[in-house]
């Protein structure tokens, strides 16, 4: 049996997709990875094979459009770009797809992927279990959608669901019917997460269930299975993450720094960024910045300032003092993971969610990019290094490093594909 995994978007949304083709080719299962053709490389470093998507996501967001719009800061046009570049190469997407689908036994799949998949899945009769990074979307009385936390009872918490349900309908109706028309399948009148959960997939949030808890109304299908993670072993061994000698010897050489990286979110206003770099080093910060896929032309230089592209976090983050990061699910588990206080400064997508979770949970601070300023950041700097906050990181460390998130999900994904 060859197990497909289908993920699109940038390192964030690929990474934790190697822990669990690691753990599942460790039991013996034979896995084909595929996502945006960018990360062959990377992918195959981990010895997963990968079956490139068309497109390349570092492309997509360092081309001159993506660079005006991400100057702007502003999330919903972020969204808007990125929904335009899909539906402008649906066609070569679809048979990549298509491609890579006609080789497996069975899928996982996500958000990002389930329009394309859960048609060609449905066409070539092949189950599918879905997978998800960000906080749970399943209907609960429990607690509403995070962004909607304006009310908390059991009638206002389930409209919350179904408020978004419909929105990213709206979203994807057009194409998911026209791509099901091409496959000779019948257009669907309800919303494709409906049609989806009507089937009972597995359905996983890969996510710490100390950080949001698994409702007892949810059905048997829907389960919250804790982060995936690349085991250290593995990522020691990956040219990615290799910590240098250079950064090394530098973090030795004084106080902690500051890790600050926004990994594959360019950064589109570089002035203001590089104005707030200064600032903090003038405060007499060591700041470790990880570019990520931002390209820099007139970053400061300074004894305090280590510039890179991207570090191993198992080895780094245990030797910073705060972590400032995008938001993303995976780069939140490290941080967490290591007992690093946190300030989420928030793109696009889930990552002002997980903003508020994290403040809700009294694990850092939220900033979104739009509102950052230098004392915004340095407040939230001083804010995060508080005793209530230290306690809770701490607190929080233990039981994250205590769960076995990927261990859990490929014992779930065993037990459904082998029913």
């Amino acid at each position: 049996m060859i197990i497909g995994i289908y993920t699109y978007g940038t390192r964030g949304d690929v990474q934790p997709y190697i822990a669990l083709a690691l753990a599942l080719m460790e039991k013996g299962h034979r896995v084909l990875l595929s996502g945006p053709a960018d990360f062959q490389d990377f992918v195959e470093g981990f010895g997963v094979p990968f079956f490139p998507l068309y497109g390349n996501a570092e492309a997509i967001m360092n081309s001159p459009e993506g660079q005006r719009i991400l100057k702007t800061e502003n999330s919903i046009k972020l969204m808007k770009y990125y929904f335009k570049v899909i539906n402008e190469m649906k066609h070569p997407l679809r048979r990549s797809y298509y491609e890579s689908i006609s080789q497996v036994d069975c899928i996982i799949a996500n958000s990002a992927t389930m329009p394309i998949v859960s048609a060609i899945a449905e066409k070539q009769q092949k189950r599918v279990a879905y997978t998800y990074f960000m906080p749970p979307l399943v209907p609960t009385a429990e607690f509403p959608v995070e962004d909607l936390r304006l009310l908390n009872f059991g009638m206002y918490n389930k409209l919350t669901y179904r408020i978004v349900h419909s929105l990213f309908w709206k979203f994807i109706k057009t194409n998911v019917n026209e791509y099901r028309k091409e496959l000779g399948l019948p257009a669907l009148k309800e919303s494709l997460l409906i049609h989806v959960d009507r089937q009972k997939p597995l359905d996983l949030y890969c996510l710490s269930p100390s950080l949001i808890p698994q409702p007892k109304d949810w059905e048997d299908n829907h389960k919250i299975t804790g982060f995936l993670t690349v085991p250290n072993s593995q990522r020691e061994l990956h040219s990615y993450d290799k910590a240098s000698e250079a950064l090394l010897t530098w973090m030795s050489e004084g106080e902690r720094p500051i890790y600050i990286g926004f990994g594959s979110n360019g950064i589109g206003n570089q002035e203001k960024f590089i104005k707030i770099l200064a600032d903090l080093i003038a405060g007499n910060e060591r700041i470790l910045f990880c570019t990520g896929w931002s390209v820099f032309r007139d970053l400061p230089s300074h004894k305090n300032l280590f510039v890179t592209k991207y570090v191993n976090h198992e080895v780094v983050l245990a030797r910073c003092k705060v972590g400032i990061f995008h938001g993303g699910a995976g780069t939140l588990a490290a941080m967490l993971r290591n007992s690093l206080p946190v300030v989420i400064v928030s793109f696009y997508t889930d990552q002002p969610t997980w903003g508020k979770v994290v403040e809700r949970n009294i694990l850092g601070v939220h900033i979104p990019v739009k509102r950052l300023t230098s004392e915004k950041l340095m407040a939230g700097i001083h804010r995060v290094q508080s005793a209530d906050i230290a306690r809770n990181v701490m607190a929080m460390g233990e039981r994250i490093r205590k769960e076995r998130g990927t261990e859990r999900a490929v014992e779930e994904i065993e037990r459904y594909f082998n029913s």
